[in-house]
Order: structure tokens, then sequence, then C-alpha cells
């Protein structure tokens, strides 16, 4: 037996597990007999789940979701601040776990014991002007982050930002080999020696040449509120930009190797905050596309369901930046994704009825939901701008 059709599959995974109403996959099965509208079509349990327990499930639902990513990618591209349109992307870096069945500890072990002895970690790749992922690798929540980062020579001429666990100095050499840029949190652990040292206005601070960083955090005294470095190791050199954070009392720092003659010290520190559009999109994925421990003991299952609901949160965006495109102004993704009820359901149903017209109206009428309802709300983060949109104004000024 196979599952009937691999259309209705997909909108049942969307229509019912990714808007929050499917804890198991009996509900799933439910649901997916439900969706066809006849009863002579219905498919038992046992068969239904056998399929989706193949680890043909898996490679399906992987292969569907890259040939999204391929059709979405640069056809609602973001408009990004002057300084960053010389780069091909700007990337960003990040990964996500969530505990599952504890019988797949063998399988997928999970760093932190105390939880549950299995869990499994999303390493994702996104795309800033896309604002969707660009590549997602699933693993055991125990296996190194920096093995999934972007291969080297791919990031020519682009621009990767990353949190601190990512950071590693072999790799920073070979993307700047390679012609390409990053940006990362810096780790505690480095302990370059510095070469140049310069103030938030410019000036050069001889006192700081030649000393290791660590002893630079050590010195007591009033601390300089930005410091401009340049630092090396005995086989690598690059910049690294440092604030001091008043109220904990200790440098934040960053370690690029963007040339400091078109990104200043605080444009460095904006961009970084920019990384944090793909917690967002974590916290969006999580909340309202369903990611979260599945009741099964099924390896294959999980990924596939991990696969299914990262499609439902890329067409969800897809069809909000459309409408977002449509009205020439910036909306809520947030907002997009939480009301997703009122909207993507109806586009579903027609979808797997095979019925144009409808489906023409459904996505009509979605369009004007999200133009009315979905814009983004003044807060006071804004006002201070720490917002998405004022971080960019801050690079094009």
């Amino acid at each position: 037996m196979s599952i009937i059709n691999p259309t209705l599959t997909l909108t049942q995974l969307f229509d019912e597990a990714w808007l929050n109403k499917v804890d198991a996959i009996a509900d799933l099965h439910r649901a997916f007999n439900g969706i066809q509208m006849d009863l002579a079509a219905s498919v038992a349990y046992k068969p239904f789940h056998n399929q989706l327990r193949k680890t043909e499930f898996a490679r399906f639902m992987e292969a569907v979701v890259a040939q999204a990513i391929r059709v979405f990618s640069n056809q609602l591209s973001a408009e990004l601040p002057s300084k960053l349109k010389q780069f091909n992307q700007v990337l960003l870096q990040d990964g996500s776990s969530f505990a599952i069945h504890p019988d797949l500890a063998e399988i997928f072990p999970n760093r932190f014991k105390g939880k549950s002895p299995a869990a499994v970690e999303c390493h994702m790749t996104m795309s800033l002007q896309d604002e969707q992922p660009a590549k997602l690798s699933i693993s055991a929540d125990t296996a190194s982050e920096r093995q999934f980062l972007p291969a080297a020579d791919t990031l020519t001429n682009s621009l990767l930002l990353a949190d601190a666990g990512y950071v590693g100095i072999e790799y920073m050499s070979n993307v700047q080999r390679h012609q390409g840029y990053f940006l990362m949190r810096s780790s505690k652990l480095f302990n370059p020696t510095i070469t140049r040292a310069l103030n938030s206005k410019g000036k050069e601070l001889k006192s700081y040449v030649g000393i290791k960083l660590k002893a630079l955090q050590q010195r007591r005294g009033p601390k300089a509120q930005v410091l401009d470095l340049d630092v090396k190791w005995p086989k690598y050199q690059c910049r690294m930009v440092m604030f001091w954070h008043t109220e904990e009392k200790h440098y934040l720092w960053w370690i690029t190797n963007l040339p400091r003659e078109q990104f200043s010290a605080e444009d460095v520190n904006r961009l970084y905050r920019v990384r944090w559009q793909i917690e967002l999109l974590f916290k969006e994925w999580k909340s309202y596309n369903n990611l979260k421990k599945f009741v099964t003991r099924q390896q294959h299952m999980v990924e596939g369901l991990i696969w299914a609901s990262l499609l439902s949160l890329l067409i969800k965006r897809f069809i909000g930046r459309a409408a977002q495109q449509r009205l020439q102004r910036r909306l809520s993704l947030f907002k997009i994704a939480k009301s997703a009820q009122n909207w993507f359901e109806p586009i579903m149903n027609s979808l797997a009825s095979k019925s144009l017209t409808q489906l023409t109206a459904d996505l009509a009428w979605a369009f004007d939901f999200i133009c009315q309802n979905c814009h983004r709300a003044q807060q006071s983060k804004t006002r201070q701008g720490n917002s998405f949109e004022a971080i960019l104004e801050g690079l094009n000024a």
C-alpha cells in the first residue's frame, strides 16, 4: 500500500498538524482521513503509520523542502541597506533543539541529560534577503555545531553572521581565503595578541598594542567604551570590536573581517543585532508550525515531521511576504504566523481538492486579511532605535 496522494499528505501535514491541533500520529491519521471527504478512500491506521515510519517518508519530505527553498528564493527579496547590497548573500546561522521520545536516545542523544535522554537539533542557515531558511540539517543534540556551517568556498562575496558556538580560527581563515566575510560573537576562550587598537573616534591607543586580550580584560581603572582592534594568532589575524557593557561590567566583543573603512565599530554592533531574525524564525517555527516533541519512537517519522513543519513555515512566509510586497510595506511576520488559522486552512483545502477557482479566491482573501490585520505595532523598542527597521536605517546612514 502507498500513500494515496502526496499532495493530500502534505496538505494534511500543513492543515492540521501545523495549526497546533495534533499531538500524536493517531490525530494526524484521523485528520488525513477527514480531509478526503470520502469514507471509501479512508486508510486504516496501521498502513498509514507504516508508510510514515519508512526512511522514504523523511527523504521525500526533505526533497520537497529543498525544492520549496529553491522555488521561493529570490522571488520576494527584501530591500537591504546599501552597505549590505555589495554581498551576494547575507546569511544567518543558528541551531535549536527539542526533546523527543526517550527510546530514541541512542540515535539522538541529548547533551542535557537532566531533561530528556533524547533530543534533536535543527541547524539552520537563513537568508536575510529572502527572510526564509536557505538550508536545514537535522542531527543529535550532541553533534558539533561547527560541522553544519556553510562550506567556506560557498561564501565568496557573502556575509555570514553566527553566534559564539560557531567560531573557529581555521573556518574563519578559510572563509577569508575564499573572499567571504564573517561576523561572529567571539568565544571567551580566545586570547589573541592585539596588534592595533582604536577608540570610538579613531584615535590610536598605543598602550594596548602587544598585550593579550585576556590581559586587557583584566585591566583595572576606566574602560574604553568602544575598542576597534586588530588581533592575531600564530597563523591568522583579523579584526575584533569590543563594547563595554556598563551595567554588567564586562566587554561584549565580536570578531570579523569586515573592512574598517566601510564598516565602523558601530556598524558592526548594529549588524550583529540583525542575527536576531533567525531567533524569531525559530520562535515562529516552534510556536506556530508545531515543531515540538512527537509521541513516536520512529526515527524517520520524527525527521519527516520536522521537514513537514518547515515546509509549512516556508509556504506561510511566502504567502505573507507576497502580501507584504503587494502592500509595499513591511508587515509583522509574527502576526502573519499567529493568524494563519484564519487564512491558511482554506488555501490548503482548496489545494487538496484541486479547485483552482476556489484556490484563487482563498489566496485573494488571505492577501486582504494579512494586509489589513498584520501591521507592525509601534513598540517601545522601535522608539529606542532597536527594531529591525531602525537597525537597517542605521546601516544606511
